[in-house]
């Protein structure tokens, strides 16, 4: 099978590049806690429950079983799609950036709406703001450019 084209705009390699990275960070900072939550803590990619309360862990579990059964096989089924120049890639690409979108928004007011309850102490950090900022720009940009130019990714 020949691609149609071996020349790719470098929207299409930023794309690809932020959806890689991002399926192996979410596999280690999202599928581990599923399974087991201290390491994801002693990682560094997860909160303990002094800092967000027993609560606040199961509903980053929760986050993290949505994450690893629509977030990371909808990204993967991106790549792969825009790796084979598939137009039905666009559309798994548009759903990844609005769930990017979708997700930073939800958490950070989640833990908005949950400082100062019994048990929760967390502050965000820097880390914390530019993985969530990344997501945000990747996701508007992302969507922006799918609607204005997606066809060029796989032309």
């Amino acid at each position: 099978m020949q691609m149609a084209s071996t020349k790719r705009p470098v929207a299409y390699w930023v794309i690809v590049s932020f959806l890689a990275l991002s399926t192996v960070l979410m596999l280690i900072a999202q599928t581990t806690p599923i399974f087991d939550y201290p390491l994801a803590v002693r990682l560094g990619f997860q909160n303990g429950a002094d800092e967000i309360s027993e609560f606040g862990v199961q509903v980053i579990r929760a986050f993290c079983v949505a994450d690893t059964l629509v977030f990371i096989p909808l990204t993967l089924i991106s790549l792969i799609g825009l790796l084979l120049q598939k137009r039905w890639s666009l559309f798994a690409t548009a759903a990844v950036t609005g769930i990017s979108i979708y997700w930073v928004v939800a958490y950070g007011f989640m833990v908005a709406f949950l400082s100062g309850q019994p048990g929760y102490h967390l502050v965000l950090g820097v880390a914390d703001w530019i993985i969530m900022g990344a997501y945000v720009l990747f996701g508007v940009w992302g969507l922006l450019y799918l609607i204005f130019r997606g066809d060029r990714l796989i032309g």
